[in-house]
């Protein structure tokens, strides 16, 4: 290069010192570009160029040296001056190229320092160093939700995708950094982060309040049930008593506690409805007649039947289906309980009981009151206990036809069982009164062997005619009572005498008889009549005929009693010890004034009408 003007020594020492204080300068700015990252930039590009200015004059200065020593070396001027001259130049320009050196060095450091401090500075201040993520928890509440983030700074990062939400699920959103930022890796792409909105926890409904059987279909009210929570399904809807499984459901935004959304059993009832039992009869009385009678069991449900006897020796009971079926089996009182268990619907009601009274005849006659006699003799068992001639005390309280009896006790006797039954009817106990002390007796007033033709007297009629037969007589309708019956007898008549509980269990009966007289043997004057209290007939007494209508024997038949050859003697009521005639209802067929009648020793006869006669009075149970 061209050489040009040589500077003094001190010239260039000047220079080179203003050099090492430019490096000096830099050295300080890389130093203090470790604070602030901006100004140790500034202060190293500046050292940087005040180093290579520096660099460039020590280059200048050394090349002036070489120049000087080359003009020194080739004798122009004063060679040894310009050698000395050339040698300290040479020697000032080695050392300002060493320092040169030295200062390049240090401006290079200084520079790379101020690089390596800026990368630091920029990196720190450009990098992101975490990814958001979901802070807390969101739960379902049927609104729109948005999360918050941690490490979220929106000045440092766009935000994209599903930012908010409603049901309860996973959602994702897009994070990236700005322009001038970057990831810790180094990237700058965005990145997926994903967050939830959990489900609404809540609980399984339970049944509200109770069902009862009712025998229609019923479905469970819920406690705590939302429809728009859950769904329910399974068994909702029954009509028997029990538990029936309902299954619970959650919806899409809910879950049970615990996590779980699985369907769950919830169990619901219904509850038997209350029990009911009644007997149909709730008593039964039980005798000869009908030694078996049934109840009837009504009960609400299914439940199972129970019957039991207080004592099966009085009382047997036997159940089939809804139905019980009690017999006697002796004398006594007793009850039968019924119990119902509780059934498919109905729970188990209170037991009921139905009272028992059995009452069984004895073989002893009088032993027996007359409602067993007439439970025996509608039992049609009359003569499987009792004999004819087995007797029963009666007594006759009252007057009858103007006779009074005064509490008098006299023997009604059984005469026939079933007596001439095809035209007098079955299951009848045939009766006369009566005997006093194993005698027969008749009923006499105080006109007994007299004629009486007022009202009062035990005649057949009040006139000696025997018109009207047997049907017309006042005997029949006055003295006996048969114008009246059992339960309403007429006052003033036999009937009306005899004891109540024998009245109540008196049976009319069929007789047939002549029953127009006038003395008449025609037999279409036979006819019937029905009566409680009667006469006995002369064929029924003696077994043929004598002074009746021939055609009465058609229609009747000899009681056993006297069949079988008791004696037809009779004596009076009041005074055993004398023999009378008494009545037959038998009009006389050859003689209009009289009725048929038993002599005082025991023969056939007939009588006036109007005569008062001993009177054997018949009836049966």
């Amino acid at each position: 290069m061209a050489l040009g003007p040589v500077n003094v020594p001190g010239n260039e020492t000047a220079e080179l010192e203003d050099i090492r204080r430019l490096a000096e300068t830099a050295n300080e700015t890389a130093n203090s570009a470790k604070g602030t990252s901006t100004e140790a930039k500034s202060t190293a590009d500046a050292a940087l160029k005040a180093a290579n200015g520096a660099a460039s004059t020590a280059g200048d200065a050394k090349d002036v040296a070489n120049e000087a020593k080359e003009l020194a070396q080739s004798g122009k001027g004063t060679a040894e001056k310009a050698l000395e001259t050339a040698n300290a130049a040479k020697e000032t320009a080695d050392g300002m190229s060493g320092k040169v050196d030295e200062a390049l060095q240090t401006s290079k450091n200084a520079q790379d320092s101020a690089s390596s401090a800026l990368e630091a500075v920029k990196k720190l201040t450009s990098t992101i160093n975490a990814v958001p993520s979901q802070s807390g928890v969101l739960v379902y509440t049927g609104g729109v939700l948005t999360p918050t983030w941690n490490n979220y700074d929106p000045a440092q990062l766009d935000m994209t995708g599903a930012t908010s939400g409603t049901d309860a699920k996973e959602y994702t959103v897009t994070f990236t950094p700005k322009s001038e930022l970057q990831w810790a890796d180094g990237t700058k792409t965005g990145k997926q982060v994903t967050w939830k909105i959990t489900k609404a926890t809540i609980s399984p409904p339970t049944q509200s309040g109770s069902l009862t059987y009712t025998g229609s279909p019923q479905s469970p009210v819920w406690s705590g049930y939302d429809s728009g929570k859950m769904t329910i399904g399974g068994v909702t809807s029954g009509t028997n008593a029990g538990s029936y499984d309902a299954t619970a459901t959650p919806t899409a935004n809910y879950q049970w506690s615990g996590g779980t959304s699985e369907a769950r059993t919830v169990t619901w009832t219904i509850g038997k409805a209350a029990g009911s039992l009644t007997l149909n009869p709730t008593s039964l009385a039980l005798n000869v007649s009908s030694l078996t009678k049934t109840i009837t069991v009504n009960r609400a449900g299914d439940g199972a039947i129970t019957v039991q006897s207080g004592s099966a020796a009085i009382a047997e009971a036997k159940l089939s289906g809804t139905t019980i079926t009690v017999t006697g089996k002796s004398k006594g009182s007793t009850a039968i309980t019924v119990k119902v268990a509780a059934g498919t619907n109905h729970t188990a009601p209170t037991n009921k009981t139905c009272s028992v009274e059995v009452t069984m005849p004895t073989s002893t006659l009088k032993d027996n009151s007359w409602e067993t006699i007439g439970q025996v003799s509608a039992a049609g068992q009359g003569a499987n206990y009792w004999s004819v001639g087995d007797t029963k005390a009666i007594s006759i309280n009252g007057t009858v036809a103007g006779y009074s009896f005064s509490s008098f006790s006299v023997d009604a006797f059984i005469i026939g069982f079933n007596h001439n039954s095809t035209k007098e009817g079955n299951n009848k106990i045939h009766w006369l009164i009566g005997k006093v002390g194993g005698k027969l007796v008749g009923l006499c007033d105080n006109n007994y062997s007299s004629e009486v033709t007022s009202s009062n007297g035990f005649h057949m009629n009040t006139s000696q005619s025997n018109s009207g037969g047997w049907s017309g007589s006042a005997m029949r309708k006055t003295v006996l009572g048969n114008s009246g019956t059992p339960t309403s007898p007429p006052s003033g008549s036999l009937l009306a005498a005899l004891p109540s509980d024998l009245r109540k269990v008196m049976k009319s009966v069929t007789k047939y008889t002549d029953n127009t007289g006038g003395g008449s043997n025609t037999a279409s004057y036979v006819t019937s009549t029905t009566d409680y209290l009667f006469l006995l007939a002369e064929y029924e007494v003696f077994g043929e005929r004598h002074y009746a209508n021939s055609a009465e024997q058609n229609s009747q038949a000899q009681y056993a009693y006297f069949k079988s050859g008791n004696s037809r003697v009779a004596y009076k009521h009041s005074s055993v010890s004398t023999a009378v005639w008494w009545w037959l209802r038998s009009p006389d067929y050859n003689n209009r004034s009289n009725f048929c009648s038993v002599r005082a020793d025991g023969t056939y006869d007939g009588i006036f009408a109007s005569w008062s006669a001993a009177v054997l009075a018949g009836f049966v149970t």
